[in-house]
């Protein structure tokens, strides 16, 4: 059966770009996948805890070996896991924070990838990720800020480690100029059409029942509003 892990990390829950993007993708992926089942989990509406001093004695524990409280103490690390192990598809909204990802959805990466648990294990292969990357500027090549994108180079990094590394990374720019920026008000038209090349490559990737690579990623001449999520 086919299966869908929808995660959002937008502290917004209204007028959010990325959870309007990763919505319209689900919608649309069990509308192409007749049987399938989808899984959501909000990290801003159910935060995950950080990870405790217990947790760490656990997790570096084998399965087998783990104490009755050590079992206790990993017991939401392990959902998260066979969680993700359970999908063959992910999408994931991730709001540009400060030119990186959510305080909620790092708490997610470090329940899950877990050295000698998850990293080198082949836990996750064939699965493939698509990551709704929302900003207020543009980070793509040749803009001024391409070098503080630390959302997508960071996500690539820490999901291969898990061997995630089939991932589509698909970004709505400049959402600060939609929000109203008077300094960013030329940008108006590259926001509309960084928007609506987004949700066409989404409605894509939602067909799509084999692997699948790609970017979407516009360039700009002037972005310079960052940390902002604009309505992500």
């Amino acid at each position: 059966m086919d299966h869908l892990l929808h995660i959002d990390s937008s502290a917004r829950t209204t007028d959010s770009i990325s959870r309007q993007l990763t919505g319209g993708f689900a919608a649309h992926w069990a509308a192409s996948h007749p049987g399938g089942r989808v899984t959501y989990r909000d990290l801003a509406a159910t935060p995950l805890p950080h990870i405790q001093e217990a947790t760490i004695a656990a997790m570096t524990t084998p399965l087998a070996a783990r104490t009755a409280a050590q079992t206790l103490a990993t017991a939401l690390q392990e959902e998260l896991i066979a969680e993700l192990a359970a999908a063959d598809t992910v999408v994931m909204g991730v709001p540009m924070y400060n030119y990186s990802i959510p305080s909620a959805l790092k708490s997610w990466v470090d329940h899950v990838v877990v050295f000698g648990r998850t990293v080198g294990q082949g836990l996750f292969e064939g699965t493939r990720v698509i990551i709704v990357n929302t900003r207020g500027g543009a980070y793509g090549p040749g803009t001024p800020r391409e070098a503080f994108d630390y959302q997508e180079r960071y996500l690539r990094d820490i999901l291969a480690l898990i061997g995630l590394t089939d991932i589509t990374m698909v970004n709505a720019e400049m959402r600060a100029a939609i929000d109203g920026e008077p300094t960013l008000a030329q940008f108006i038209p590259f926001a509309v059409e960084s928007l609506a090349a987004a949700r066409t490559t989404l409605l894509a990737a939602a067909d799509r029942t084999s692997a699948y690579n790609g970017a979407v990623a516009l360039a700009s001449t002037g972005a310079i509003a960052v940390i902002h999520e604009g309505a992500a």
